[in-house]
This record gives C-alpha cells, structure tokens and sequence, in this order.
C-alpha cells in the first residue's frame, strides 16, 4: 500500500493520475462521434436536462487499446445541462482527438459551492 498526501501547495503528481487511468477502476469511453454524450445521458441520471450525479471517467482514442496510450480524464459535474445548445459543443470538445500519451483533464459545468463543516 502507498499512501499520499496532496493540497493546493503540493498537488497530485501525474504518475498518480495516470495509475488512477489506467487502474481500470474508471469507465473508458472511446471518444468516437456521440459516445461521450451518450455516456453521461445514461450514467448521469438525466432529469430535466440536468445530470443528477457526478461522473468521472476516463475518454482514449479511438483505435487505440485504452488509457495506457493518452487519455482525457473527464469530471461531469452534477448539475451539467446536457440539453442546452452549449452543451453540444462541450461534450464535441470532450470528443476530439486524444494524442498519443498525452494526459489531459476537462470538466463538464460548474462544482458545487462546498459545504461548510458545522
């Protein structure tokens, strides 16, 4: 077992993030036309138009054997209107080319205001 310590002044290293990828403990979506739209409508519990829970998984490149080879770790937030013109747009980016090995995060709306501790 390892254990790490991390906070805005010494934030998680890559290496982590890229265990945490390809730990195969995330969904791996391809990123192939309308397979990440089509991900969050069914994972993030749509109503209204809004997803109802957080997501987070990991987006690879079509062709490619998973998140070893680049990926897009991808955080929904609650909230994140998937039926707004916008949305499209977000979800096409989230969709777009992985490079090869590259590492990148995207989030999908705005987080939550954190609940202050009594």
């Amino acid at each position: 077992m390892s254990s790490i310590s991390f906070s805005n002044d010494t934030p998680l290293a890559s290496t982590n993030i890229l265990d945490l990828a390809n730990s195969g403990a995330l969904d791996e979506i391809s990123n192939s036309p309308s397979s990440v739209g089509h991900y969050i409508r069914n994972r993030g519990l749509v109503k209204e138009g809004k997803t109802n829970r957080a997501l987070l998984f990991v987006i690879y490149q079509t062709g490619r054997y998973g998140p070893q080879n680049g990926f897009r770790l991808c955080l929904v937030q609650e909230g994140f209107a998937v039926d707004e013109p916008a949305a499209e747009e977000i979800i096409g980016k989230a969709e777009s080319v992985v490079q090869q090995g590259a590492m990148e995060f995207i989030q999908l709306g705005s987080p939550r205001p954190a609940i202050a501790d009594p």
